[in-house]
């Protein structure tokens, strides 16, 4: 299922074996959920997210990003988020290696072992401990390769939203296009994460595990620590 060439060992290490296959990291171990660009070269920056092992096991991998995390995140020559980049240049543009808090509220990530997406789920944190559940974000992707202690896909640019109240809708289709136009994706890549997409939004109606209850009504553990990220005096170097 995975239509984005997982391309070099510099982009996965050799002897990386699939989410379900064990040895498996206990809950609030630490693991590091990398993500490349569509038509990542050697030298290109990834995001890298230290999170918190929630689950690992056979189907598949939970984990929690943890609100102000350090993450390696892709930017702009200037330092600046990619987003900021014009549509019409998105895909054109350069990028480098910068590294950002992640913002907002934490993040509940799920990744079914051998399926082309993870699933997102939100929340707003009232200040009085009250969590209100936002929705699910299906995250289009790679089937993802792990070692120990790492955890590597390719993002597909289109998304998936299901708000709280079920309603669904696609995201980033001008994202999608401008890719194919400026060569970041083929028609035919398009199209499969396309069917992707409608697999997910069907395993969400299907009720399947990412989208059980329980994980709704998950909290992390209150002890846990905010993980580090990995070489950040490297990466703060001039």
């Amino acid at each position: 299922m995975s239509i984005l060439p997982h391309s070099t060992p510099a982009a996965v290490p050799e002897g990386a074996r699939p989410l379900g296959d064990g040895p498996f990291l206990t809950p609030g171990a630490q693991i590091d959920w990398h993500y490349r660009a569509p038509g990542w070269q050697p030298g290109d920056p990834s995001t890298i997210s230290p999170m918190r092992v929630v689950r690992d096991d056979e189907r598949g991998l939970v984990a929690w990003l943890a609100s102000g995390t350090l993450q390696e995140a892709q930017g702009t020559v200037t330092g600046e988020r990619v987003r900021s980049i014009p549509l019409e240049r998105r895909w054109l543009d350069g990028r480098t290696r910068i590294v950002e808090a992640w913002w907002g509220g934490g993040s509940l990530r799920i990744a079914p072992a051998g399926a082309p997406w993870s699933v997102c789920l939100f929340w707003t944190h009232a200040d009085d401990g009250d969590w209100r559940f936002d929705g699910w974000y299906v995250n289009l992707e790679n089937a993802h390769l792990r070692t120990d202690r790492d955890t590597y896909s390719s993002d597909h640019i289109l998304d998936v939203w299901i708000a709280a109240d079920r309603t669904v809708h696609l995201k980033d289709e001008d994202e999608v296009a401008a890719a194919i136009v400026q060569g970041r994706l083929t028609r035919e890549q398009a199209a499969q994460i396309e069917r992707h997409a409608d697999a997910a939004i069907q395993s969400f109606h299907d009720g399947d595990w990412p989208f059980d209850p329980e994980w709704v009504a998950w909290r992390p553990d209150p002890t846990w620590t905010l993980p580090e990220l990995r070489g950040l005096e490297e990466l703060r170097r001039p």
